[in-house]
């Protein structure tokens, strides 16, 4: 997590800087019923089976407000 943190760089969109950990409680949170397509930032943290997911302070307020992410600059 520490070298993820230290890479300075969004995992959703790749944005440089002034990174943010976003964190579930359990990947089991990450099952919505009824949603027919994941978000890009719950498709990211199932596929790394990780709890966290350094973000930038846009990202990380669109997850909390339930905005879609869905720009992805690199993989």
């Amino acid at each position: 997590m520490i070298k993820r943190l230290s890479a300075d760089e969004c995992e959703v969109c790749g944005a440089k800087g002034d990174i943010e950990v976003h964190h579930i409680r359990a990947l089991k949170d990450l099952l919505v019923k009824g949603r027919k397509e994941k978000p890009l930032w719950m498709q990211i943290m199932s596929a790394r089976k990780r709890k966290t997911l350094m973000v930038c302070r846009t990202c990380h307020d669109a997850i909390h407000a339930g905005k879609p992410v869905n720009k992805r600059v690199t993989e």
